[in-house]
């Protein structure tokens, strides 16, 4: 039973984060972002950063790319890195970015939402946890009925799809009531490992979740960081984590990292 819970959750991965056809799924109407305001600050200026032993790469909101190989990132760097010299253009997506001349796609996130190792800044955002949700959907001019909004720490497990079926001993309804089955187990089972570390838990009723983030309100059944999530774990004050609903899936020091 339990091997089926993961089939279906491999079979979301598969279904929407298909990153081998990466290139394939370019939007038509993406254009390079620019700045229509002078932006003092070099750090204000920064839409992502890669550090890595080989060099920096600096891709700014106007849509530069500029780096260096084998630069030196300590002290303030970004201001050092921001004097090297403009030598392409990108486009900016919600889960990756294009080098405009030669094509290249570079993901930010891999098939989990985990952020890809050497991303220090993200749509301007610093990142302190590999699982920090960076991307996720905000709609706008919603009514406070439409939103759960959640101002302490907790455990947020998103409510999965209801399904009715005419025949509810066809193939689809018993994968889909087996895969329920594994969801009430696996969910009950991490409601109890995080209420050891001190962690309530909030099971969401509503589909938009309400925290303080720079974009407060996020769509829980819209991808989050390019992956189709099942659980955030939310400490106040910080941005949120993804967690699986499988509680030995998950990096415990890195949870109690974030926790602290």
């Amino acid at each position: 039973m339990r091997k089926h819970f993961k089939y279906f959750l491999i079979l979301l991965i598969v279904i929407s984060c298909k990153k081998e056809q990466k290139v394939q799924a370019i939007k038509k109407n993406s254009t390079i972002s620019e700045s229509k305001t002078p932006i003092k600050n070099p750090r204000e200026q920064v839409q992502h950063l890669f550090t890595a032993n080989g060099g920096s790469v600096l891709y700014l909101k106007n849509g530069d790319i500029k780096g260096q190989a084998k630069f030196d990132t300590d002290g303030d760097f970004i201001t050092e890195l921001m004097k090297t010299e403009t030598y392409g253009k990108y486009r900016d997506y919600d889960d990756y970015l294009i080098d405009v001349k030669n094509k290249d796609t570079t993901f930010f996130f891999n098939d989990y939402g985990k952020i890809d190792e050497g991303w220090s800044i993200l749509k301007g955002i610093s990142i302190e946890n590999p699982m920090q949700v960076v991307s996720y959907q905000s709609p706008k001019n919603l009514k406070p009925s439409e939103m759960e909004t959640i101002s302490e720490t907790s455990l947020i497990v998103f409510a999965p799809e209801i399904k009715t079926f005419a025949d509810e001993n066809s193939e689809e309804a018993d994968a889909y009531f087996t895969a329920m089955d594994d969801w009430n187990f696996y969910s009950l089972e991490l409601d109890e490992s995080f209420e050891k570390l001190g962690v309530k838990t909030h099971y969401m009723k509503k589909r938009f979740l309400k925290l303080d983030l720079p974009k407060n309100v996020i769509d829980t059944k819209s991808k989050i960081n390019g992956h189709n999530a099942l659980a955030l774990l939310y400490k106040k004050g910080k941005m949120p984590i993804i967690v699986s609903l499988i509680f030995s899936d998950n990096d415990l020091d890195e949870i109690k990292n974030y926790l602290k």
